[in-house]
This record gives C-alpha cells, sequence and structure tokens, in this order.
C-alpha cells in the first residue's frame, strides 16, 4: 500500500543526526476520512488519526476492506488496525502489531545501518550490462500547476495544486514500452488550525535528515517517485503552502504492445486510487496518546 505512513518509514531509513530544540508549540490533532481502491486488494475505507506534539507524530489507521473480493474471501468485511509513533526524542519508531500483540521498535541508529548496507548492494555489473542493452529509461516528466485562486473546500480557503509524473521503460528487445503514470491533486490551506505545527514538526524532520524540506511537504505521495532534484519545480513546489484539506493520488499503470506497428495495442490498468478528506483539525494544549497506545500485554519486541 503506498500511504503517507509508508513514505515516512522509507525516509526515516535516512536518519544520521541529532534531533534539534522544537519551537514551543501547542499539540495538534488531525483526523481524515480516506478512501481508498486497490487493484489487488479492492476497496477500503479508513479513518486516519494524526497527532502532534513537539517531539513526536502519533499515526494511528483503521481501516475496512469494503471490496467485494475481500468479503468473500473472508467472509465478512475484514478490518484493520495500524499504529506508529515516530519518537524523535528517544530516537525510535515503535509499530503496534495489533493482530500480534507485539510493539516492534525500531532504533534509529538501526536505520542508518539499513541504509548502508541497501548502498552497498548494488547491482552486480554484468546484470547491469544485460539490463542496460534490452532496456531504455526516458526522462521522466513531471508538471506542476498552481492554481491562482482560491476555493472554500471543507469550510477553508484553498489553493488547487495539480501534480502529474510521467516514468517510461522501452523493453528494446519486444519493441513495447511500460508506462506508470501518478497523479496527485490536492486543495491546500494555510488557515485550518495547527497548520503551523504540522509545518514546523516536518520542516524539523527535514533538517534532521539532511533533506530538502519540499520532499516531507505536501506532495509527499508524489515526490517518493521522483529521485531527481527538485531544482526544476522548486518554484512551484514554494507556492504550495498550508495543509491538505483534500488530497488525491493515483497510480496508472500501461503497456504499449508492438510501438513500431502503426496501431499499437494499449492495455491500461489502474493500480491505485486514494482520496483523503480532513474531517477534523483541533489544537490542544496536551495530546491525548492514550488513543494511540496498545491496551493490554503486548510484548515488545526491538528489531535488529
Amino acid at each position: 500500500m503506498i500511504n503517507y505512513l509508508g513514505m515516512l518509514l522509507g525516509i526515516w531509513l535516512m536518519l544520521v543526526c541529532a534531533i534539534p530544540a522544537p519551537v514551543c508549540f501547542a499539540d495538534v490533532l488531525f483526523v481524515h476520512d480516506y478512501q481508498s481502491d486497490e487493484y489487488l486488494l479492492g476497496k477500503q475505507e479508513s479513518e486516519l488519526r494524526v497527532g502532534y506534539t513537539p517531539r513526536a507524530m502519533l499515526v494511528d489507521k483503521q481501516t475496512r476492506y469494503t471490496g467485494s473480493w475481500m468479503k468473500r474471501f473472508f467472509g465478512e468485511i475484514k478490518e484493520q488496525r495500524d499504529t506508529t509513533h515516530f519518537l524523535l526524542e528517544k530516537r525510535q519508531i515503535r509499530e503496534i502489531d495489533w493482530y500480534k500483540s507485539k510493539i516492534l521498535i525500531l532504533p534509529f541508529e538501526k536505520l542508518q545501518h539499513a541504509q548502508m548496507l541497501q548502498a552497498n548492494n548494488a547491482m552486480a555489473e554484468g546484470t547491469a550490462e544485460i539490463l542496460n542493452a534490452r532496456y531504455e529509461v526516458a526522462e521522466p516528466v513531471f508538471t506542476i500547476t498552481v492554481a491562482p485562486e482560491t476555493k472554500t473546500v471543507g469550510g477553508y480557503p484553498c489553493r488547487y495544486i495539480e501534480a502529474d509524473l510521467r516514468l517510461e521503460t522501452r523493453d528494446l528487445k519486444k519493441s513495447a514500452v511500460s508506462i506508470t503514470l501518478i497523479r496527485q491533486h490536492l486543495w491546500v490551506s494555510e488557515a485550518v488550525p495547527g497548520a503551523d505545527q504540522y509545518n514546523d514538526f516536518h520542516r524539523r524532520l527535514a533538517e534532521t535528515l539532511g533533506l530538502e524540506a519540499e520532499r516531507l511537504g505536501q506532495l509527499n505521495f508524489l515526490l517518493r517517485y521522483w529521485q531527481g532534484p527538485l531544482d526544476p519545480i522548486r518554484e512551484s513546489l514554494i507556492q504550495i503552502k498550508g495543509y491538505p484539506v483534500q488530497n488525491e493520488f493515483s497510480v496508472e499503470a500501461q503497456y504499449v504492445k508492438n510501438t513500431n506497428s502503426p496501431t499499437p495495442a494499449v492495455i491500461s490498468k489502474m493500480i491505485k486510487k486514494e482520496r483523503m478528506t480532513l474531517s477534523e483539525a483541533n489544537v490542544i494544549e496536551t495530546l491525548d496518546e492514550s488513543r494511540f497506545a496498545a491496551v493490554g500485554p503486548f510484548g515488545e519486541v526491538t528489531l535488529q
């Protein structure tokens, strides 16, 4: 599943620095309605809660798999809960496994080690030569459009952003092309309560990781697919300010056969469509962290 939580887990693999002192802010809780339709898992409905304190981000997602295939497979609507704590002060990620009644702890130091192993696992030179002889990767096409006017969405004055990324790989042997179309359309507002806390936490996170702040910003869904520099689109990214009130994201795969013929065959498949809508934004003195905590006898396992 491609989602906000998965993106952050990947980025934490790059953690190497100490955490800077936070700016003093009240806590904040965002609640989202989340709908998804995936090629293999079908339709899902979720409530996503994200709480921020100066030292932590707590994420809790409760999902109901409402697709007909999943209901037939399980005999009923399957429910799942995913909870993850990103604890800057303790330098660890804690993921609650509700099914096994365990808490998985991943220290930041282990994330650094995993990143180093990944870097050392480069593709063998001979394999790379074979692949390069057969496949040709086209330059990605990345476009961002920021609407100049605002529109009221969910009770907030919002700016509309449309971002599209096209990835293309050509199979020279089969005269075929594989295309991935990633789209993210969102409405953001600086008037959402807690937007300053949200921006401050992600700014400090970016500084800690040594990343460009835009990569952790509102277009993080799409930018995880973009490995190139942000300079060509930085001017557009700077215009995107505020908290996402509504966020739509999709991944479509296309396979084009017989590209040398006048009438190539195109096969298209929607891999994933997501829609996340802000339903609550509450600035509070102290976040009730018990709503994100494991209840009952949970064992702890530190991942090595």
